[in-house]
């Protein structure tokens, strides 16, 4: 990029209208609060324990009761057994929690053994997600891992952390759940959440939920927060959210991370003996086409694009980045004209930087997807 150009520009930004805010705000309309094409989903995480309660007794009547209290539209579960043992009856619990909840599901197996009895299903241990929304695809995908099932296990790959591709309503999302290392030391952790953030980044409208396994000021999971709102932190300022032991809670370690082309308008706990751990639910807006909701958004994109190669040099990500955060101010004061006016001189910018080959197709043709549903949006009041 041009350095005389970025001068320019810079120069630009600084006296054009944000110098004139004051004397032309009242003639600004205010953002819209919702569009036609945003949809509402309730999504909840859940560590079920098989389906053992605090009395510890098993009762998935119980389960599926709290899970219908949470409202979600979504459940990531964790701790879920298919024919693994006697605490749970040897029952295909997901197939049976699907069936009461009238839900479709998918079933990512962490350990996955020869059946005791020969002739018997095999026995099988991991995560799962039920949906009311069609499950378009799903995957099983490896991270590192410290088996539970080897007496002197080494970290290795390995199964569970669950991929769902759901048609929320015309907005296609990519749904993970994860159940990470227990232990003391966060090294396992450490690798899994690098793990999965190379499987996640090759989509950009994704949820993460899950039992992780840390607090929230663990350095293991810093990397997860750069990418993703943790929803309770969004909204929930002055609640600890606590959700383990379900008895006397004194952690914070089960989520609901989104992505912040999403918005995060709720998060609750509800209250449960069914488990252990007490399910998190978030109530979050979406919008079909898998459109970012507000600029930070795609900003986001623009990071993850330089990420991986597709923005080909630091100069052209600056004035990218540069020209939203122009764009983020007006939006932030709720000034409609001035937003849409430099999302326009931003598909400009866009334009140029494809006719120069500075970035790629794929980065266009989503960032410029994303700016046309921003300025639509703001200009539907």
């Amino acid at each position: 990029m041009n350095k005389r150009y970025m001068i320019i520009f810079a120069l630009f930004l600084l006296f054009s209208p944000l110098s004139k805010v004051m004397a032309n705000d009242e003639n600004d309309n205010p953002i819209p609060e919702q569009h036609s094409s945003e949809i509402n989903a309730t999504v909840t995480t859940y560590n079920l324990q098989a389906g053992m309660g605090t009395d510890g007794k098993y009762d998935l009547d119980r389960i599926a009761n709290t899970i219908r209290e949470t409202g979600a539209d979504i459940i990531g579960l964790e701790e879920v057994d298919v024919h693994w043992g006697d605490r749970s009856e040897y029952e295909n619990t997901i197939k049976l929690l699907a069936e009461k909840l009238d839900m479709e599901y998918f079933f990512a197996p962490i350990y996955d053994l020869d059946p005791s009895v020969p002739g018997e299903p095999r026995q099988q241990f991991g995560v799962a997600v039920l949906s009311k929304y069609p499950i378009s695809h799903a995957e099983n995908h490896d991270i590192t891992r410290l088996s539970t099932q080897d007496p002197d296990p080494e970290p290795e790959l390995a199964p569970g952390f669950l991929e769902a591709q759901i048609d929320v309503d015309g907005a296609e999302v990519w749904f993970y759940v994860t159940h990470l290392d227990y232990r003391a030391d966060p090294i396992v952790r450490e690798m899994q959440v690098s793990d999965m953030l190379a499987i996640m980044s090759d989509h950009h409208y994704n949820i993460l939920v899950g039992d992780m396994n840390a607090s929230p000021d663990a350095e293991e999971l810093a990397p997860l927060f750069y990418w993703f709102d943790d929803a309770w932190d969004k909204t929930q300022d002055q609640q600890l959210g606590y959700t383990f032991p379900t008895e006397d809670p004194i952690k914070r370690i089960d989520y609901v991370l989104t992505s912040p082309r999403m918005n995060v308008n709720d998060t609750f706990i509800t209250l449960s003996q069914a488990s252990d751990h007490l399910p998190v639910t978030a109530d979050i807006t979406l919008v079909r086409g898998n459109h970012s909701l507000t600029v930070e958004g795609v900003k986001v994109l623009v990071e993850a694009f330089k990420q991986q190669g597709e923005i080909y040099d630091q100069d052209t990500a600056h004035i990218l980045n540069m020209h939203l955060t122009v764009v983020q101010y007006f939006e932030q004061q709720h000034m409609t004209e001035k937003a849409v006016k430099h999302l326009d001189n931003f598909n400009l910018l866009l334009d140029e930087q494809r006719d120069k080959n500075l970035i790629s197709e794929d980065t266009y043709h989503t960032l410029h997807s994303d700016t046309a549903y921003l300025i639509d949006r703001w200009g539907a009041h």
